[in-house]
């Protein structure tokens, strides 16, 4: 378990993340792009051995209540942590916030027992979680889900099919989000927690354009009986539970999006101070400037907004408005400072050998989860 730590005012969160950096750069920024070549995904073991690592600097156990073994840091302070990964390695920051966040969830929201038995692995990273809420047929509209969950005896009869669900292919446990009870609407939906050992289901790994080394799955549930005991929240309570998730985990996405963007900036002034044409450092070219002046600014905002609705999580909990305005901007800003970032590189920005050309990916394939960007204008409006 790591040593519990302090961050509550800005001069600590600011040791907080030069801590985190200076590992991450030293320790493993020259892992990256071996491993996103070579890896889609991460093996379950590089990735526990990733996560083991991280958690002596505040890492998976970060927002998890103290009384249960976590940090129990503010958003704030984890929202730092996690920008300071996403720089690093978005896909890595990706798999940990889904880590971090069902070990919160489950230290709130479920029975003592699954606290005894589950949370000491999730913070040791022993254990690693998912969360299947959207299907193929029920993305933003979770209101259309088809899977279900049938009361037989004991246990609950899970049937149902789950897509696009972070660490799918290698997690232990899922907390999954069926209907109980159809007649009641969302009132009808309940949040079971899927032991995948007592409780067997087949996943299936996804290709995507990008986060190549964070596991994206189909997971498909076939009379999956699960103890009615492992019910998380109350019955019927599985809507207005994940609802509250996916807001934070809207700020997240887009404190991740934060990171990539300021490591597109970072990446483009390196390179134009570097590289010389017609005599002199592209950097000195006004036209370079103002490419990186946008970038630089739009940067500065989306990280502005997104802070803000980590605040407002922090204070009030009321934050549905503003993690969607964050998510919003933030995709759309690092979808356009890392297509920027890769003009200032030229044709090298389109080899796969410059680190740019990732993070343009990286960048795109955060756009959907969580909510597309029509769904995030849809939420605002």
């Amino acid at each position: 378990m790591a040593v519990k730590l302090d961050y509550g005012t800005a001069s600590q969160r600011k040791l907080l993340q030069e801590g985190a950096r200076d590992f991450l750069r030293k320790e493993i920024a020259p892992l990256v792009e071996e491993c996103e070549r070579k890896y889609h995904p991460l093996p379950k073991d590089m990735l526990q051995g990733f996560f083991k690592q991280l958690i002596p600097l505040g890492y998976v156990s970060s927002i998890a209540p103290a009384e249960y073994g976590g940090e129990d840091l503010d958003f704030v302070s984890c929202g730092v942590l996690l920008e300071e990964l996403a720089h690093v390695w978005p896909s890595l920051a990706v798999s940990m916030m889904v880590q971090s966040g069902q070990a919160r969830f489950v230290a709130l929201h479920g029975t003592d027992e699954h606290r005894r038995k589950y949370l000491p692995g999730l913070l040791s990273a022993d254990i690693i979680a998912s969360l299947g809420g959207t299907e193929p047929n029920a993305g933003s509209g979770l209101r259309d889900l088809q899977t279900t969950a049938v009361l037989k005896g004991s246990g609950y009869l899970v049937n149902g099919t789950k897509l696009w669900i972070t660490n799918g292919t290698i997690c232990d446990i899922c907390v999954v989000l069926a209907y109980t009870d159809k007649s009641k609407k969302t009132h009808g939906m309940t949040l079971l927690l899927v032991d995948r050992n007592e409780s067997p289901f087949t996943s299936t790994n996804i290709e995507k354009l990008g986060l190549h080394c964070s596991s994206t799955a189909e997971l498909v549930f076939e009379d999956c009986r699960v103890p009615a005991d492992n019910v998380t929240g109350e019955v019927g309570s599985g809507y207005q539970l994940i609802s509250s998730l996916l807001a934070l985990a809207r700020c997240c996405t887009s404190i991740v999006e934060v990171g990539i963007s300021q490591a597109a900036v970072d990446q483009a002034v390196k390179y134009a101070r570097e590289r010389v044409q017609f005599g002199r450092p592209i950097a000195k070219f006004q036209l370079i400037q103002e490419l990186i002046a946008d970038m630089v600014v739009e940067t500065e905002a989306a990280r502005l907004l997104t802070y803000k609705a980590l605040r407002l999580a922090k204070r009030t909990g009321q934050h549905f408005l503003e993690s969607s305005a964050a998510k919003y901007y933030a995709c759309e800003t690092a979808g356009r400072v890392t297509a920027r970032a890769i003009e200032v590189h030229g044709a090298y920005g389109i080899s796969q050998e410059c680190p740019t050309e990732r993070l343009y990916r990286d960048a795109r394939t955060l756009f959907a989860p969580d909510g597309p960007m029509p769904i995030q204008k849809l939420f605002i409006g």
